[in-house]
């Protein structure tokens, strides 16, 4: 079995470079990279932002384009020929096929992303100094690309081996040394190097065409090269503004008392009163409840002790007693109430922030039953503004289950997206790339899963018999 993943996996990578489509897909995006750095004499200090947002938008476009083509070529090319029927005919099971497919699909993108990660970084060297241009290293650029096109054209005159795969594993030779003399390169008397920490930001970019050439070879089991087209395009669009479209509709559960755990803690508060019936529109917006300098403290009991007084320095002089915790986690049952702790007043701000309607007196009315609901939710990302909750049900809405499925099927190519992040000089965090690639992961093994559900009846003979 994994000799023959192994040797189908291999065809398809060589068949996919060596079709003339990859390479002309290819050299429009190493073209398109090249040239970005002209542009940047028409900004001000805004060339490495410009050559970044359009090095890495050319590479993943590119590489979405070449996955949907490559798997169209690769699975609905080989049913219509026949060769999938004569390959299955062999002791070849179906999920076997279509997992090699897909590996050899991915391998091939890949390359595909490796050399326009490498034309990025040699980009942005060229493009390093706000007010000229490398033009030496440019023109090293498109020689390399020439060379591979030379290189490539006497390869196959000599052994009539394919044009286009030469060409590809020249470049992979060529740009590799090209990037390695551009780092090391002084220019006016410096050496700027390449911009290494743009690195985690094309990894990342790397998984979004993971996932693309993955969905791609899925459907291409059941669709054509049109019809993928149109699909993939369809889910990529929704998939740049799922944040928009699907996630301020998915669910996020606010509960009534703060829940026990390690994530950030979130509060959100509203003011109700009798005559609000219907569900309220907004609540407070979100905020962590130890954020500042804060000082707080949980109770699980029903009518806890007076908090005594801690003058400036309450962290030094707090200590735990009379049912009052200062670590949520150490409290043995749910935390009824809340005090936060007024450093410059030295006073307490006491909450009760579970069944808050209880606090309301018998027979009050008016602004008198009145009170403040509070809400809770941990999340590492920021909540949205909740919404929805009444009166007599101090609770915001949950959000959809459909759009919470949706958001979660569709990938969203947002999270990939770390332009704006290195445009205003962030560090991406080495965790958030590997949680990256163990989401890809996932999403891949899935997209495997639905390939190979697609493909099981799937008739590979029809085609050719009629």
């Amino acid at each position: 079995m994994f000799t023959a993943l192994f040797q189908i996996a291999k065809n398809t990578f060589r068949e996919s470079l060596r079709e003339p489509i990859f390479l002309l897909v290819l050299l429009s995006a190493l073209s398109m990279i090249g040239l970005f750095p002209l542009f940047t004499m028409f900004v001000f200090r805004a060339q490495d932002k410009l050559v970044i947002d359009s090095g890495m938008a050319t590479t993943m476009i590119f590489g979405w384009v070449i996955s949907v083509l490559i798997a169209s070529y690769a699975i609905s090319r080989e049913i219509d020929n026949g060769t999938a029927l004569l390959l299955l005919s062999k002791p070849v099971q179906r999920p076997v096929f279509i997992i090699a497919k897909i590996l050899g699909i991915l391998s091939a993108v890949t390359v595909f992303w490796f050399l326009c990660a490498l034309a990025t970084l040699v980009s942005l060297r060229i493009a390093s100094d706000q007010f000229r241009i490398d033009f030496t290293i440019m023109a090293l650029y498109f020689g390399a690309i020439i060379l591979g096109f030379v290189i490539a054209g006497i390869h196959n005159y000599v052994t009539r081996s394919s044009f286009p795969m030469t060409t590809v594993l020249s470049l992979l030779v060529l740009f590799p040394l090209l990037a390695i003399f551009a780092h090391f390169k002084p220019y006016n008397e410096e050496q700027p190097g390449l911009a290494l920490y743009v690195i985690p930001a094309l990894i990342l970019i790397l998984y979004s065409v993971w996932a693309m050439a993955s969905l791609a070879t899925a459907l291409s089991t059941r669709l054509n090269l049109v019809s993928n087209l149109l699909v993939c395009s369809v889910l990529f669009m929704v998939g740049l503004m799922s944040d928009y479209l699907l996630g301020r509709q998915a669910r996020e559960p606010w509960l009534d008392s703060a829940p026990k755990g390690k994530e950030t803690l979130w509060l959100t508060s509203y003011r109700f009163a009798p005559t609000e019936i219907a569900n309220v529109g907004k609540w407070q917006r979100p905020e962590i409840v130890d954020a500042g300098e804060a000082f707080v403290v949980w109770s699980d009991q029903e009518r806890p002790a007076v908090l005594p007084t801690l003058g400036k320095t309450p962290d030094g002089l707090w200590k735990d007693g009379q049912g009052w915790k200062n670590e949520l986690n150490d409290l043995d049952g749910r935390a009824q109430h809340m005090a936060r702790y007024d450093v410059d007043s030295q006073s307490w701000q006491l909450m009760r922030i579970a069944q808050e309607r209880q606090s309301v007196p018998p027979g009050a009315t008016g602004l008198d039953a009145a009170y403040d609901a509070y809400a809770f939710r941990r999340s590492n990302n920021h909540p949205r503004v909740p919404v929805g909750g009444n009166y007599a049900n101090p609770l915001p809405d949950g959000g959809s289950y459909l759009a919470t499925a949706l958001y979660a099927c569709i990938p969203n190519w947002q999270l990939f997206w770390m332009a704006d992040a290195l445009a205003a000089q962030k560090k991406i965090p080495a965790a958030y790339v590997v949680y990256g690639a163990a989401y890809v992961v996932v999403m891949n093994a899935l997209l495997m899963l639905l390939a190979v559900a697609l493909f099981w009846e799937r008739e590979v003979g029809k085609q050719i018999i009629t």
